[in-house]
């Protein structure tokens, strides 16, 4: 099975298929730096750095496009399809009419089903319709699969030879699936979680609480600072970072996977900023076991759905072609809720958070009129900070 990748960052999707003898033909992807790693990691693939100036897409079994989120994401300034960058998803159709591969994957944030009503999931889908596919489409968290971030993604199959909605909806998942992430006074006495993940670099109006686990890596924070989640340990009252080696693991890519960023000469900062952009590798890689076990055996999985009611588009949905449109019940947990606990993850000690960033991150928790912290979670950033640095307030 040949792929190629579209906005291809640093091969989250590729890897995964990768793992199921696929083969690379082309890869394209404008960032320098997540060059350099493609240019490592994947030697016998075409790279191009912009998909703009491709002619035509070459024979393949398998396209994959993740393409950019910029102007999709709660982070971004949700301009939608008139975004200079996440309107780039015309140039996947504009090369599928070139040259129709068997199977599109496609990944975005989750905000893509609400944003504008969803207006680009309208594009894409209408799209797919006119060039003869069937398409399905769900949220995945790779807490699902293993490891511990919480990072939803959207995630569509489009496909001319088989049902899509028969890969991404198991008939034995359990759509009521759910995680409670917020720390109260009774869970954390009832040590319901060894740990909470959180932006440090927030803490007025958000903070991204994740039980024992992290919220998404990003390429970059509230502060500017290309840098992890920290980690609330609460049984020892103690808040660190995870190294950039754990940071990969966490994307699902074996450490070292971004080295090639250093031995470039770019910033080391920029390792985190391309692991922050990427697709999960377990995401995908659990979307590319789907697609090859079916191809192999034609099993067709039924599922309890229903039409798509209003023009609010749902969490997770299919159209066979020629057939209605039907919204379908699903969580972001397609194998149950299954990850192991972020402290038995990690392989590396966490990086203490330093004062400076721990009196910051304190200050904002301590005026903020938005949210309500637990009691237990203020009183342990102040032990953290006598243990820590001997600082008391």
């Amino acid at each position: 099975m040949r792929t190629i990748g579209l906005f291809a960052g640093i091969g989250g999707i590729e890897s995964g298929f990768r793992s199921y003898n696929t083969s690379e033909r082309l890869l394209c992807e404008i960032m320098p730096e997540a060059q350099s790693i493609l240019k490592t990691q994947f030697p016998t693939a075409e790279i191009n750095n912009d998909v703009r100036q491709l002619k035509e897409l070459p024979d393949c079994d398998i396209l994959c496009a993740g393409f950019p989120c910029q102007n999709i994401s709660i982070a971004g300034d949700k301009k939608g399809m008139q975004g200079h960058e996440s309107s780039l998803v015309t140039e996947i159709f504009r090369l599928v009419r070139t040259n129709k591969p068997k199977h599109i994957v496609i990944e975005n944030v989750a905000n893509i089903i609400s944003l504008h009503s969803g207006e680009i999931l309208s594009y894409i889908t209408a799209e797919l319709h006119n060039l003869g596919y069937s398409w399905a489409y769900r949220l995945i968290d790779p807490r699902s699969l293993g490891i511990p971030q919480r990072r939803p993604r959207f995630v569509l199959i489009a496909s001319i030879v088989m049902s899509p909605k028969d890969i991404l909806f198991p008939t034995e998942e359990i759509i009521d699936a759910y995680i409670d992430e917020k720390p109260t006074s009774e869970s954390l006495q009832n040590n319901t979680a060894a740990a909470y993940g959180f932006y440090w670099t927030e803490g007025k109006i958000g903070i991204g609480w994740a039980k024992d686990s992290i919220p998404p890596l990003k390429c970059g924070s509230s502060l500017g600072l290309p840098s992890s989640p920290a980690i609330w340990d609460i049984h020892n009252n103690f808040f660190g970072c995870p190294s950039i080696h754990d940071a990969e693991r966490l994307q699902g890519f074996p450490i070292d996977w971004t080295k090639p960023i250093e031995s470039e000469g770019f910033k080391n900062s920029m390792r985190w900023k391309v692991i922050g952009n990427a697709v999960n590798v377990a995401v995908s890689s659990w979307v590319a076991q789907r697609i090859m076990s079916h191809l192999q055996t034609s099993k067709r999985l039924d599922n309890i759905s229903h039409k798509r009611k209003k023009a609010k588009w749902p969490k997770s949905a299919y159209q066979d072609l020629g057939q209605d449109l039907f919204a379908i019940e699903s969580s972001p947990y397609p194998l149950g809720v299954n990850y192991t606990p972020i402290l038995d993850f990690i392989s590396e000690p966490l990086t203490p958070l330093s004062l400076r960033a721990t009196l910051g991150f304190l200050k904002r928790v301590e005026c903020s009129t938005l949210i309500k912290y637990p009691a237990e979670f203020i009183e342990s950033l102040h032990i953290y900070l006598k243990n820590q640095y001997g600082y008391i307030k």
